[in-house]
């Protein structure tokens, strides 16, 4: 599957305030700027998110109704009732359950837990699972990473059952009539942190039940172990509280007393563990379960003392990982071959169905989908004439209002801004596709359809060593909000381009520059290996990175894009298909700044967002040059005196568009005005 090309947007730079973080902080000029580019700019912000330690961590009863379901389980345990944890299938679910289910065991608490089938209940409290619940003897139930919402399944067995919800799902404007409700998103909720994963939820009423019960307070962050993976894998911002939590959690697990957490790291070959081997390692084998298997394996691994035990439910979910792969596998393919008749030019949203596609895998097949045609995905499962779908969406496309807009259409429907779900009669599924491609076509432009790829830093291939990276690991961990730094090195000459794996899908080579040489390596980018042979210029974005093999360790360029270097031109030899981007840049930029009326722009202001945006960089008369193009194509209309144009946007022409019909461009002289270099001034 082929990498989308990417656009490159360069952070702009606040020169002052990255030297003055820099300084205050006793930090290099990178690491400013990239605390910068996250929205760290104030110094007591910057301070907490480099240092902070678990004293930082906020008082529990902060949250809205801790101190009601902390009393509630207190008479629960010294009465000992049967407390039932109600949890949800995915990660956060799983390690929210087994926390405090290990938590309450530890307090001396009757306790069981209870999840619900992915295929036959779906997501959440149902009804007849709260009858047999209330059947096993239950008086105490307490909800975690689900339940906000469930206003008529709380109602109807409520006067039987206690019910305290734990989640962090945004809830409605109603409450569920619960004996307490645990939620920073509620509006009378002051709590600080309002991104707290279900398992960060849960730990905060662990960490205040166990506060109530032990002398040592403390002793509950060993069960960090536990939140980090729930939160890496829920996909939370790593910010604030859950920064904390993770990084503290990710030092426990390497040395984790938890039985079926040793197993399934010494099963995955894993010894040094970060957030990137929690999400593409760990927990999807955790997930595997929930999605093929047995829905408990996940939990059993996690609270059981038995180091048999253990292994045995690894093996089982390792088999069931193998088997998740080769499901997804098919109907990817399947997929695809569907793809092949799919007019994406008129269908903007991909909506695809077929039967008996396994529901628990059709979610990861729709991302797949995303990455490759970054379009709006949903897949959906036919069976039993319903559709059970699942949706991943785009920045600027929400998925949640389109569904809403569709309402009619559909059986049920939840979810977020870019992942959802939905049921729908199989007969409606045509109109579904139509009536969300005019929504589409409405609200998203083409450049919508380009995903963005954040550059942080400009650097040479020089500055990348050993004590960079080292400085690097400052900002760990990594993921949603806090994404893993990636930089730029402009002009590089690769060599001994070669393929990888074993369709030849990845790309490793050589990079130089002047003489410094690093290795890179680029995933799902093999078919790039050809233009790469000619020994021409590139621009590499990259993640730097330690790579361990056979006791040896070297750094490479992790690459997310690479581009020919533009200005890499010598003689009568034009690169036209660079000229053609540049052009496209110059019109891209001109419809982001919304020129539909008539309005003036100086050259600066549209030279300074085509390098914020891309990264390309022109001369003035490079600029005069982009706009007498597209006024020849007949893409804007322009009145230009001396640095000032006026300008407006005309409705692009129905007939595909040749740009050599400009006699401008065929003249050549565009290639002449890109300028070789960059905006922060380095070689």
């Amino acid at each position: 599957m082929a990498k989308q090309r990417k656009l490159w947007r360069f952070a702009s730079t606040n020169h002052e305030l990255k030297k003055y973080l820099a300084e205050k902080l006793r930090i290099s000029g990178v690491i400013a700027q990239i605390l910068l580019n996250r929205g760290l700019g104030d110094e007591d912000e910057a301070t907490e998110f480099l240092f902070g330690k678990l004293d930082s961590l906020h008082d529990p009863y902060l949250l809205k109704d801790m101190q009601i379901a902390v009393q509630r389980i207190q008479c629960a345990i010294e009465n000992q009732e049967k407390i039932t944890i109600y949890g949800d299938y995915d990660v956060d679910g799983v390690t929210s359950t087994a926390l405090i289910f290990r938590v309450l065991k530890r307090l001396g608490a009757i306790v069981e837990y209870y999840l619900p089938d992915r295929q036959n209940e779906g997501y959440g409290l149902n009804c007849t699972a709260l009858e047999l619940i209330y059947k096993s003897g239950t008086s105490l139930l307490i909800t975690v990473d689900c339940g906000i919402n469930a206003i008529e399944e709380v109602s109807a067995i409520g006067n039987k059952i206690d019910i305290i919800i734990s989640d962090h799902h945004q809830p409605s404007a109603i409450l569920p009539k619960a004996c307490a409700v645990i939620n920073p998103k509620r509006k009378d909720c002051t709590y600080p942190d309002k991104k707290l994963a279900g398992v960060g939820v849960t730990f905060k009423l662990c960490q205040a039940l166990w506060s109530l019960f032990c002398k040592d307070v403390n002793d509950i962050f060993d069960y960090l172990d536990l939140v980090a993976i729930g939160t890496i894998a829920d996909i939370v911002p790593l910010l604030g509280e859950n920064r904390i939590m993770v990084k503290s959690g990710l030092l426990r697990l390497k040395s984790t007393s938890n039985q079926g957490l040793r197993a399934l790291l010494h099963s995955a070959n894993l010894e040094d563990v970060d957030s990137g081997k929690v999400g593409f390692i760990i927990a999807p084998r955790l997930n595997a379960a929930g999605r093929i298997g047995q829905v408990t394996a996940g939990v059993e691994l996690l609270i059981t003392e038995d180091k048999e035990r253990a292994a045995e439910l690894t093996l089982y979910i390792e088999q069931q990982n193998a088997l998740r792969q080769a499901v997804e596998k098919d109907i990817l393919a399947a997929a695809e071959a569907m793809m092949a008749d799919y007019d994406l030019q008129t269908n903007k949203v991909i909506v695809l169905s077929g039967v008996d596609w396994h529901f628990g895998v059709i979610g990861i097949v729709a991302s797949r989908l995303l990455d490759k045609y970054f379009r709006p995905v949903i897949i959906i499962n036919e069976k039993d004439g319903i559709g059970k779908g699942s949706c991943r969406s785009i920045p600027g496309f929400d998925m949640f209002y389109a569904l809403n807009a569709c309402s009619d259409l559909l059986i049920k429907f939840g979810g977020h801004p870019l992942a959802a779900g939905l049921s729908i009669s199989l007969d409606k599924i045509a109109e579904l596709r139509e009536r969300l491609n005019n929504i589409a076509s409405q609200i998203l432009q083409d450049d919508d359809y380009i995903p963005t790829l954040k550059i942080d830093e400009l650097v040479s291939l020089q500055e990348i060593n050993t004590a960079f990276l080292e400085e690097l690991a400052c900002l760990s961990p990594f993921g949603m909000g806090n994404p893993r730094p990636v930089f730029v090195s402009r002009g590089v000459i690769p060599e001994n381009a070669k393929t990888i794996g074993r369709e030849g899908q990845h790309l490793k080579m050589t990079v130089r520059q002047q003489h410094i040489c690093q290795n890179v390596i680029s995933w799902e980018m093999g078919s790039m290996v050809n233009q790469l042979l000619d020994h021409s210029k590139i621009d590499v974005a990259f993640a730097p990175e330690f790579n361990e093999w056979q006791g040896r360790r070297n750094i490479q360029l992790n690459a997310k894009d690479i581009k020919q270097t533009i200005g890499n031109q010598s003689g009568n030899n034009r690169n036209m298909e660079l000229e053609r981007i540049v052009v496209g840049q110059v019109y891209l930029v001109l419809k982001s700044l919304k020129v539909k009326q008539e309005v003036t722009w100086t050259t600066s202001q549209i030279s300074a967002r085509i390098t914020s945006c891309y990264g390309t960089e022109l001369t003035c008369d490079g600029i005069d040059l982009a706009l007498r193009i597209l006024e020849e194509l007949g893409l804007i209309s322009v009145n230009s005196l001396n640095d000032s144009h006026r300008l407006s946007l005309l409705p692009t022409p129905a007939e595909k568009l040749n740009i050599e019909k400009s006699s401008t461009f065929r003249e050549g002289r565009l290639a002449q005005q890109f300028m070789i270099g960059n905006k922060n001034g380095r070689a």
